[in-house]
């Protein structure tokens, strides 16, 4: 049977240089660990719902920790250059994390933010949209 390939080894790192600094000491702790035994494989590096997600396999708490934080601190950096920024919806209700600048370098039209969006179902007494997690409309 051929080898099944992780997205990371067919793909690499799949978010722009701007959270680079996020992933770098996560990429280094594994690294150390691994040289000193372990098995820890990266199974992918990607941004969704705007947020950065790192999959990995056979970690420590340690390193899942680092990860939860890492992508705690995605929401308020943007992707493309690492300044501070915050989760925007655009028009079609993709969720970037980027700095004013980049929105416009990248033309994204912007109809609001996750927090407004949050604002507003959360008055509604529907469920908020939180990190990775999908908007649900109550039943009557």
């Amino acid at each position: 049977m051929s080898k099944l390939y992780t997205p990371f080894e067919l793909f690499g790192i799949e978010v722009d240089k701007g959270w680079w600094p996020l992933v770098e000491p996560i990429f280094n702790r594994i690294k150390e660990l691994n040289e000193a035994g372990a098995h820890i494989e990266i199974d992918q590096v990607k941004e969704k719902w705007g947020e950065l997600c790192v999959c990995v396999s056979g970690a420590p708490d340690e390193i899942h920790d680092m990860i939860r934080e890492a992508e705690k601190k995605s929401v308020h950096i943007c992707e493309q250059c690492g300044k501070p920024a915050e989760r925007v919806i655009n028009e079609h209700s993709w969720i970037y994390t980027l700095c004013p600048d980049c929105l416009k370098e990248r033309d994204i039209k912007v109809s609001g933010t996750v927090d407004e969006s949050n604002r507003r179902i959360e008055e509604a007494g529907e469920c908020s949209l939180s990190t990775r997690t999908v908007q649900i409309r109550k039943t009557p």
